[in-house]
């Protein structure tokens, strides 16, 4: 063999090598694979083209048959390192090292669940991907990659609405870069839509496609709560907005005017009361929990709720009548205010609370805090867990009706310090479905009522929270806030294949590996640096024979 022609072999396999790296970095270049490995065998073909007198020296010789079988001896060798190379590409294979500072590219639980979900299913999501910028469908390529390595499968379609202008009027796009997530759920089709390319969105998506139906919550008004679609700083706008996301139906009730809960709410918000409910309006929401209801309340300290207070205690728990604040030494005063309670101590075993217990330096900033008890030997039977504990560094001002009990000097009888909880959750049994027996009606007879009452009845869920400042558009853009909230709607609602801690937003840091710049290094560690090695030994050793 011609020793200056010994470079064309190597270089027809890093050829293939690269192609096919890159032509997986790049999935929508479908042509670079096939060209690379054209191109390797044009180059095998051109060394035994330009060597061929050698070759047929070769296979002259007595020994070519000792050299046949040598060479099917490698040919095999070769054949085994493919199959693994093959078999060890597969998602169930793949064990991926995220050393970004933000964890880039590591799913975050939320994320996770929500691909086991579809596993269950044995569901394949129909993806319509419509792209006019190609920075944009990079970075959705990227973190589709994410999805699918932990075993989602996607039936993924890449369209250029340029191109393609019948297939974007048929999706009434508004946008040009436009990803449509679809799946066919018992023959009732499901279908989101997100113009913004990163985890959370991707995720909310297919948590919009996997649902049935919306269900509905309804928030009271009418006592001055904060508003729902509210954009100031009290309002509820940023948490409405991404309810609708999770595909739940959102409306407002009063209580007074409609004189009942509706029959198809699942469940009932109290979001931040100025002033305290009427006796009929706590029937009501009881008659709402008798059903089998859910309930959550949310009330700052300082605002006066005794009969609010009265209904939550015949179902175990109760608001206290106290405020928790920073101490006024602490240096984070400056910063945060004193009126604030950090919530630092988490149930390990509520569904939610538990994701934030395995995060040890998860931190919730509560406003206007005040402290909630457990009753004990509830009328309603219900089980109460205390799930959120301030930090030890909060303070318990006691005996606190109003903005005029925390004026002056405050005497130390009325100071306590220690953890305090802030937020708890009751779950009982409904006995039966009074609403029904009182108005003299059958369930059966209501058309919007919902299904019969199991034996031992419906589920009764109830959360209360010590702030309700914590879910407005002012504190929620702390992601911790955002989650433990919608952490309760999820248990409430019951939809706890859903709960978890959701993406963290990307951060930049000076290393920054996508999938497609990891594909490449690999590439160059694991074949082009040995190649080069092992081509350089080659034909140093060469030389030196031939010296």
């Amino acid at each position: 063999m011609r020793p200056d022609l010994l470079l064309i072999p190597f270089a027809s396999v890093l050829v293939a090598a690269i192609s096919t790296a890159v032509a997986k970095s790049f999935p929508a270049i479908t042509w670079i694979k096939y060209g690379g490995w054209l191109s390797a065998l044009g180059l095998i073909a051109l060394w035994v083209v330009l060597d061929l007198a050698n070759f047929k020296a070769m296979f002259a010789r007595k020994g070519a048959k000792y050299g046949a079988s040598s060479g099917l001896v490698v040919l095999m060798t070769v054949s085994v390192i493919a199959a693994i190379a093959v078999v060890t590409s597969r998602p169930r294979f793949d064990k991926n090292f995220d050393l970004t500072r933000s964890q880039a590219n590591t799913l975050a639980e939320q994320s996770i669940k929500i691909i086991q979900n579809i596993e269950k299913r044995n569901a394949e999501v129909e993806v319509l991907a419509f792209f006019q910028d190609q920075e944009s469908k990079k970075q959705f390529q990227d973190i589709l990659g994410l999805y699918a390595s932990k075993g989602a499968k996607f039936k993924v379609e890449y369209i250029d609405p340029n191109r393609e202008p019948t297939k974007a009027i048929g999706e009434k796009l508004t946008s040009g870069n436009t990803v449509i997530f679809k799946l066919d759920t018992g023959g009732v089709k499901q279908e989101a839509r997100i113009t913004t390319f990163n985890e959370e969105k991707i995720t909310n998506a297919l948590v919009k496609v996997l649902k049935d139906k919306a269900k509905q919550i309804y928030f009271t008004k009418g006592h001055g709560e904060s508003a729902l679609r509210g954009t100031d700083a009290a309002g509820m706008n940023v948490m409405a907005v991404e309810l609708e996301g999770n595909k739940y139906d959102l409306k407002e009730l009063s209580l007074l005017e409609e004189a009942k809960v509706p029959e198809l709410a699942d469940l009932v918000v109290i979001a931040g009361p100025k002033y305290d409910f009427k006796v009929e309006e706590t029937r009501f929401l009881e008659d709402h929990l008798k059903r089998g209801g859910a309930l959550m309340v949310m009330v700052e300290a300082m605002v006066p709720v005794p009969t609010l207070n009265g209904l939550l205690e015949k179902y175990g728990i109760k608001f206290s009548n106290d405020l928790l604040i920073l101490r006024p030494d602490d240096p984070r005063t400056v910063f945060l205010g004193q009126n604030n309670a950090i919530v630092s101590d988490f149930d390990d075993l509520s569904p939610v609370t538990k994701d934030f217990a395995a995060q040890s330096k998860v931190a919730v900033i509560m406003p206007g805090s005040r402290s909630v008890s457990e009753v004990t030997g509830n009328p309603a039977g219900m089980k109460v867990s205390l799930v959120a504990k301030t930090a030890p560094v909060i303070i318990k001002v006691k005996n606190v009706n109003g903005r005029g009990d925390v004026g002056g000097n405050i005497g130390s009888d009325r100071i306590e310090t220690g953890t305090f909880p802030v937020m708890a959750v009751a779950t009982g049994r409904a006995s039966a479905p009074e609403t029904a027996k009182a108005d003299g009606l059958n369930p059966k007879d209501n058309k919007d009522a919902k299904e019969p009452m199991e034996a031992g009845g419906k589920e009764i869920r109830v959360v209360a929270v010590g702030s309700s400042q914590f879910a407005t558009n002012q504190s929620v853009n702390g992601q911790e806030n955002r989650d433990l909230f919608l952490n309760a709607i999820s248990y409430l609602i019951q939809d706890e294949d859903f709960i978890s801690i959701r993406p963290k937003d990307v951060t930049k840091s000076a290393l920054n590996i996508t999938s497609g710049f990891s594909q490449l290094l690999l590439l160059g560690l694991s074949w082009i640096y040995p190649f080069v090695f092992l081509a350089g030994g080659l034909l140093f050793w060469m030389r030196r024979r031939q010296a």
